[in-house]
């Protein structure tokens, strides 16, 4: 019960919202849409990893989602397997999810790297993106190719620090930049998430993580 506690204060501290009718159209999107609805059976989502820039070596790696049991309601229950060996996260498994958790893992593992790198604050960075979220996001139309075939997506990005009063203390992160595609179509509803914080070159970012859908199974 504590630790689902914790994941749920997590969740609402980035959603930011008491009721879904307050909800932004990117809160809509990424907190209060059922992206799991289309998952009718125990099955594991998998999720390449692939982190470049020149804040540290490029690795690649791996997420899986697991769903491990479904309630008459379609609510799922989810363990997780964050990356591996010394880039592996610990997120302790969740109960009666409908949107899928991911988007919260790939915000809360952003903002742990972003508090260790600056030395600044987790709440005060996870605020940051709750605001963001809530008036300064952007949401747009847009296609990705998946099995073959263009299909619908929806397209959200936001620059939570751009404008940050404070931002004088982390400056090098200032204009990292969030992207995410969101795909009904897709076991899981989540195409790819992205965050990128460019550098002394386009080709050259000081830091860039993308998480992208790769497929669906036992």
């Amino acid at each position: 019960m504590i630790i689902r506690l914790a994941i749920a204060l997590v969740l609402a501290a980035i959603a930011g919202a008491a009721r879904a009718d307050d909800y932004s159209a990117a809160q809509l999107a990424l907190f209060d849409t059922p992206h799991l609805a289309n998952i009718e059976k125990p099955t594991t989502l998998r999720y390449a990893y692939k982190h470049q820039g020149t804040l540290e070596q490029a690795y690649d790696d791996a997420v899986e989602m697991t769903i491990t049991a479904i309630a008459a309601d379609g609510r799922k229950n989810i363990s997780f397997n964050y990356l591996s060996d010394k880039h592996h996260q610990d997120f302790p498994p969740v109960e009666g999810f409908r949107g899928n958790p991911i988007i919260m893992m790939f915000l809360e593992s952003d903002v742990i790297g972003l508090s260790q790198q600056t030395g600044g604050s987790t709440l005060y960075f996870r605020n940051r993106v709750r605001e963001s979220l809530v008036d300064r996001a952007t949401t747009e139309a847009t296609t990705v190719s998946y099995g073959g075939k263009d299909i619908a997506a929806t397209r959200i990005t936001m620059q939570p620090f751009l404008k940050d009063p404070n931002r004088a203390r982390f400056e090098k992160f200032a204009e990292k930049t969030y992207e995410f595609l969101l795909a009904p179509e897709v076991p899981g509803g989540v195409f790819s998430m992205r965050v990128r914080t460019p550098g002394v070159a386009p080709d050259k970012p000081l830091e860039e993580n993308l998480l992208q859908f790769q497929d669906a199974g036992p």
